[in-house]
């Protein structure tokens, strides 16, 4: 077996793992956050659905029960893979900079009605520099989210799982590099797109 086709079955067995975790992940976050669930423990909308919304804060939740490691392997079989920031607290490094991304998406929302998003994580994955630099990966960012009236924390949106898998080649990650792109100004943009599109589209897809 030759070395490269020993990496690429590597990295598919890796992928194949953290795939067949994350439904784990995501039915539990969705089952034990607090910032999830309505008053009455019912993920249900009480209100219609078809209204426009104003942004005013944004909490998010990295649960601890998500996994993180430090490997510099090819894709470790985790929940959060961030090393970019210094040696630290991961899960709050990785809450700062959804928060962050997440406001930045959501500042010129300009609706009728003044919201809260609450977001809970499952999964934060972005890629080892052995991987960034050699055969390339994925940004591997989920999370569910639900909105509430800013005023009277009533759940006007049930909590759906949104997210993306996009790929970043070794040459558009140099390329990036050399114009001073590095993985956080990435995954930014990208959490920025995301959320803007999921709160811009007309409501009614939630409806029934």
């Amino acid at each position: 077996m030759t070395l490269f086709r020993a990496t690429l079955m590597m990295a598919a067995a890796a992928l194949l793992s953290a795939c067949a975790g994350g439904d784990i992940v995501s039915r539990n976050a969705l089952a034990n956050s607090e910032l999830l669930s309505s008053k009455d423990g019912e993920f249900q909308p009480s209100v219609p659905l078809n209204r426009s919304y104003r942004v005013v804060d944004v909490r998010v939740e990295v649960p601890e029960t998500l996994t993180s490691s430090e490997d510099n392997g090819i894709k470790p079989r985790v929940d959060i893979l961030w090393q970019e920031d210094p040696a630290g607290d991961r899960h709050a490094q990785v809450r700062e900079l959804m928060t962050a991304a997440l406001e930045e998406g959501v500042a010129a929302t300009e609706g009728s009605r003044d919201v809260v998003l609450d977001v809970v994580m499952t999964r934060f994955h972005a890629l080892t520099k052995r991987t960034r630099y050699s055969i390339g990966g994925e940004h591997e960012v989920w999370m569910y989210v639900a909105v509430r009236d800013a005023e009277t924390g009533e759940l006007l949106e049930p909590a759906r799982r949104i997210g993306f898998d996009h790929r970043i080649s070794a040459a558009q990650a140099l390329e990036n590099e050399a114009q001073g792109l590095n993985q956080r100004l990435e995954i930014t943009a990208l959490v920025k797109d995301l959320i803007r599109q999921e709160l811009t589209r007309p409501r009614d897809f939630l409806q029934g």
